[in-house]
């Protein structure tokens, strides 16, 4: 069976068909877990050659094997891979990029063993966010505000996705509430109204976020860069810093609804 997953990219063809061979690169996209970080990665960039990819998962070391097929840059990178850990069934992934006016498309196809069909949701998700991260890393430099803006939309687009999920598992809380005594009363008044609230705020920081990716095309006005000072600089160095704590935070966040989740799922 077949799991295939698209994207646009702004970059180049052969800008995003490198990053696949660079390993500084690699080690933010390739099989790299949200939660993991990439402790090893070794590429033979050659048709016949091998490349390993370490991801360290709290204590655990997932490696990922595999040999490249075909490699026709930029159009086109097929390697069959395989998780020791989990499986040595080899699998294959064709990916596709096709030049357009402006950036390129890529299309990822992952030829899996009809026997793990049941994980092809989570298969195609994992691809999904992997090429995200793989447009942020190949994002060309932007010149100009209207760039800037839109090269910055990602992450509060993300934020507000993860909030309608929070939303979402609020009120989906509340159909677990059995009767109807005093305590109980209160926590579904407590769980609706924080659920309308998160649901608010997703909504309006989805919708600024559109209108910041919108804005690529801006043309830009004049500017004076001498009033540039000790203000505009502690105020961006307060946003970089303050993405950084939450990146530290979400790593923590993610391990441990990561590991409640495989706990449901093993429950069921």
């Amino acid at each position: 069976m077949k799991v295939r997953v698209t994207h646009r990219f702004e970059a180049t063809a052969e800008r995003v068909y490198d990053a696949f061979f660079d390993r500084e690169k690699v080690a933010k996209f390739l099989f790299a877990t949200p939660a993991g970080r990439v402790v090893r990665c070794e590429i033979d960039a050659r048709v016949g050659g091998r490349f390993v990819i370490v991801d360290r998962r709290g204590t655990d070391d997932v490696e990922h094997v595999g040999r490249y097929v075909e490699l026709e840059r930029p159009r086109r990178i097929v390697f069959a891979f395989s998780v020791p850990r989990y499986s040595t069934d080899e699998d294959t992934v064709c990916i596709d990029i096709e030049p357009r006016a402006v950036g390129c498309e890529l299309t990822l196809t992952h030829e899996m063993n009809s026997k793990y069909a049941q994980f092809a949701p989570r298969t195609r998700d994992g691809w999904s966010k992997m090429v995200e991260v793989l447009e942020a890393v190949v994002a060309p430099e932007t010149t100009g505000c209207g760039p800037g803006l839109a090269q910055h939309a990602s992450v509060p687009a993300k934020i507000a996705t993860m909030l309608k999920g929070l939303a979402e598992t609020l009120e989906l809380h509340r159909t677990m509430l059995t009767s109807s005594d005093a305590r109980t009363t209160n926590e579904d008044a407590v769980y609706a109204s924080l659920a309308a609230e998160w649901r608010d705020i997703a909504k309006r920081v989805e919708e600024a976020a559109a209108r910041m990716r919108e804005q690529r095309d801006l043309p830009m006005g004049s500017h004076d860069e001498s009033t540039w000072g000790s203000r505009h600089e502690h105020a961006f160095a307060n946003f970089v810093d303050a993405q950084s704590r939450l990146t530290a935070l979400l790593r923590v966040a993610t391990e441990r609804d990561e590991a409640m989740l495989a706990s449901m799922r093993a429950g069921k």
